[in-house]
């Protein structure tokens, strides 16, 4: 008896004053693919993306197998079956070279295998250690329809597979390519969910799904001509670490530097005016020295976390929150410039190293880039994101940072 992979049950989705549509109910079993089909602005992308929890439901539920994992009480979990995701965005940073790309992709569900032959039949075995933002457009999707497929096909068990608009911007060898993977993991047992407006790719899938009608309807998948696509192949796969958002935010950060480029700079300033107000020491109390000390600390966390701007890139974060591989962020680096510049400042106003302070002027740090952090992501699904001043609620987060100057001053 087939599986069933995906449960849409009654769902209304709303995007700002508009509802896109509303009662919406979609099955999916294990081998059948779906084409989601419309006109554009009719609701493919919000369906799909609704169904990788990323968009929040008013009403309904979303299931991946037995398992809920959107309600519309904005409880979310994640998903025990989803092995592939390709949003209409790539999904990946600039920063990322192809191999780390895909490798990332794998470890969501735990194996990966030998990249070479995938990278051969997409023609970008010679791209593997180049960094994405150096690949052409149609390069870079590929690269992001290989990450929705290689999951699938390294599981150790059938998923679902969701993807937006695999084929636009590929050339015909790579999209004839495309449809013979997507056929392939239909046989392997996987469940397809697929947006696109190309007939080639509608003709290709098991089922459509109106957004017009909401109706599900069985098709008759065109056969694939083998003369202009390969013959699948055969998958040897490893066992791979889930990669964490430490490891990734770790990686990004020293590659960019933007753990330097904002929080150090902001750091440096804060120290820079220490400096000019010459020696203070004697004129202040023990309690305001103390507070000046731990202020470039204050300020490498108040600019906030740079992986949550990076993180809109192609809507990385998105991509990762959806398959589960945690929030990218760099808490270490900047934890370690809270404790160098607290320590550097402790010998410009008092002549010595307190490793009191400087360890909390680590946490103090790292605490406030955390909480500015949750406020940069809180507002990543309105439609002009930047538009939203989250500095304005910095006032709050200067209350931790009187709070431990009182404490450590008694």
């Amino acid at each position: 008896m087939a599986k069933v992979m995906l449960e849409v049950d009654r769902i209304t989705v709303r995007r700002g004053m508009d509802v896109v549509f509303t009662d919406c109910t979609l099955g999916l079993q294990s081998g059948q693919s779906a084409a989601l089909v419309g006109p554009n602005g009719s609701g493919k992308s919000t369906l799909l993306e609704a169904c990788a929890g990323l968009l929040t439901i008013e009403q309904g539920e979303i299931r991946h197998g037995a398992a809920p994992v959107v309600r519309p009480d904005g409880a979310r979990r994640a998903s025990p079956l989803l092995h592939g995701l390709t949003l209409q965005r790539n999904g990946a940073m600039g920063s990322e070279t192809v191999e780390e790309h895909l490798r990332t992709a794998m470890s969501s569900v735990g194996r990966h295998t030998d990249l070479q032959p995938w990278l051969e039949r997409f023609n970008l075995d010679h791209r593997r250690h180049d960094l994405i933002a150096h690949l052409s457009e149609g390069q870079a999707r590929k690269v992001a329809v290989l990450a929705g497929l290689l999951p699938a096909f390294v599981a150790p068990s059938p998923g679902l597979v969701l993807l937006d608009e695999p084929t636009t911007g590929l050339d015909a060898k790579a999209r004839a390519q495309t449809l013979s993977w997507m056929g392939d993991l239909c046989q392997r047992g996987h469940a397809l969910l697929v947006s696109s407006h190309l007939d080639e790719v509608v003709d290709a899938c098991s089922h459509t799904f109106d957004l017009a009608s909401l109706q599900l309807k069985e098709a008759a998948p065109r056969a694939v001509e083998p003369a202009t696509t390969p013959t699948s192949m055969s998958v040897t796969t490893e066992p791979l670490a889930k990669e964490s958002g430490t490891q990734f935010g770790r990686r990004q950060h020293f590659r960019t530097q933007a753990w330097l480029s904002t929080n150090g700079v902001a750091a440096l300033l804060t120290l820079g005016v220490l400096l000019v107000l010459g020696d203070i020491g004697a004129r202040i109390s023990g309690s305001q020295t103390l507070a000046l000390v731990l202020a470039p600390a204050a300020a490498a966390g108040l600019v906030g976390e740079a992986m949550a701007s990076l993180g809109r890139e192609e809507r990385c974060e998105d991509w990762r929150l959806a398959l589960g591989l945690g929030t990218a962020h760099g808490t270490p680096m900047i934890a370690a410039l809270g404790a160098g510049f607290t320590a550097l400042a402790g010998i410009a106003l008092t002549g010595s190293v307190d490793i009191v302070w400087v360890t909390a002027g680590a946490g103090l740090s790292a605490v406030v880039a955390w909480a500015m952090g949750v406020l940069q992501r809180s507002v990543r699904r309105l439609a002009r994101p930047q538009a939203v001043f989250v500095g304005l609620f910095t006032p709050v987060l200067l209350l931790p940072y009187a709070l431990l100057v009182d404490w450590l001053a008694r």
